[in-house]
C-alpha cells in the first residue's frame, strides 16, 4: 500500500506542559552546571542548543495509550486488537506478537506473505505504527521551542522501602514548567478508523490521562496538545469539499479484502476547509483548530462500532 499515496493527513501540534515536564536525555553531560537528570538537548540551526521533545518520545506513548485502547476490545474478528509489545517465549507462534505469527504462518505455508496478507494478519496498532515486518503510516518530527521554555530545578530521593529512610540521593531534575514546542504529525494512507485512535490519545493527553517523559507516578508529564493547523491531501479524482475519505473509499472491492480494510470509508458533512489548493494529482485543503475540532469529534464517534 506503500507504493501507492491515497490520501495523508499533516497535524501542526503545539505541545505546552500543565506542570513539570521531563524528558531525560541519555548518558551524563560533560557541563558541571546541568543537573544529575536533565531536559533532553539538541542542536537548532535557528536556536542553538536547546532543550526539545524527540518526537519518538511522543510516537511511543501515543503507541501506548493506542495499545491499551485496542486491548480493551480486544475483538481478534477485526483491527479492534493489540498485539503483544515483545516476543512471548511462553505462547505459540500462532499466538505471539505480529512478526512471531506472521512468521509462524510462513513456516506453515512455507512461503513469503504478501503486503496485503501482513496487513490484514496485523493487530490495530501495529496497522498504524508498524513492526519489523510492515512499515508504519504515522510520523513525528522533533517538537522545538517556539516561544520561551522555562526550566526549573526540582529535588528528589529513593526511600527505602525496608527502612523508610532515604536510599539514595537527594537528585536534581531539570524540568520544564511553561512555554510551547511545535511539532508535525504525518498519517498516510489512512483509514478512518486509524484517523478516530489518534485522535482519541491526543484528547486524553489533554483530559491528563495519557502524559509524557519522566516521573508520571510523581505528577510529572501532564501537557495540553493544541492543534494549530491541520492539512489534509486527497486524490482530486471523486475530491469533494463537504466529504473526508479514507482508505477504503479509494481502493476497488477486491484489494480491500485483501488488506482487511474497514468501514466506514468516508466522514460526512466535514466543515469547510479554510483554503483549498490543487496539487495536479491532490487537492490540498488547509483547516484550522476549531474546524478541525469538530472533524476530530466525528472521527472518534466513527469508532463506535455498529451492528454490521
Amino acid at each position: 500500500m506503500h507504493k501507492t499515496r491515497y490520501n495523508a493527513l499533516r497535524l501542526r501540534l503545539e505541545i505546552r506542559p500543565k506542570g513539570p515536564l521531563l524528558i531525560k536525555a541519555g548518558g551524563i553531560s560533560a557541563n558541571p552546571a546541568l543537573p544529575d537528570m536533565q531536559f533532553v538537548r539538541t542542536y537548532h540551526p535557528n536556536l542553538g542548543e536547546t532543550v526539545y521533545i524527540p518526537g519518538s518520545s511522543l510516537k511511543g506513548v501515543v503507541r501506548g495509550f493506542v495499545e491499551k485502547a485496542l486491548r480493551t476490545w480486544d475483538d481478534r474478528t477485526s483491527w479492534r486488537w493489540a498485539c503483544s509489545t515483545f516476543e512471548e517465549k511462553d505462547k505459540p507462534p500462532a499466538e505471539g506478537n505480529c512478526p512471531q505469527r506472521i512468521k509462524h504462518m510462513e513456516n506453515v505455508e512455507n512461503r513469503s506473505l504478501s503486503t496485503a496478507e501482513i496487513y490484514a494478519n496485523s493487530c490495530g496498532a501495529c496497522r498504524i505504527f508498524g513492526h519489523t515486518r510492515l512499515r508504519g503510516r504515522l510520523s513525528l518530527t522533533d517538537f522545538f521551542p517556539v516561544e520561551e521554555v522555562r526550566t526549573e530545578i526540582r529535588y528528589g530521593v529513593a526511600i527505602s522501602r525496608l527502612t523508610h529512610a532515604v536510599a539514595h540521593g537527594p537528585f536534581e531534575m531539570e524540568v520544564a514548567v511553561s512555554g510551547a514546542f511545535q511539532g508535525t504529525l504525518v498519517l498516510e494512507n489512512y483509514e478512518i478508523w486509524q484517523l478516530g485512535l489518534l485522535t482519541t490519545a491526543l484528547e486524553a493527553m489533554n483530559l491528563g490521562m495519557l502524559k509524557v517523559g519522566f516521573g508520571k507516578n510523581r505528577g510529572f508529564g501532564e501537557v495540553e496538545a493544541r492543534i494549530v493547523e491541520a492539512q489534509v491531501d486527497e486524490i482530486i479524482a471523486g475530491y469533494q469539499k463537504e466529504r473526508l475519505r479514507g482508505l477504503l473509499a479509494f481502493v476497488e472491492d477486491g484489494k480491500a479484502r485483501s488488506y482487511g480494510l474497514y468501514p466506514p470509508a468516508t466522514l460526512d458533512a466535514v466543515p469547510a476547509p479554510k483554503a483549498e489548493v490543487p496539487l495536479g494529482l491532490y487537492m490540498r485543503r488547509m483547516y484550522e483548530a476549531e474546524a478541525w475540532s469538530v472533524m476530530a469529534g466525528q472521527a472518534m464517534q466513527a469508532l463506535v462500532p455498529t451492528g454490521g
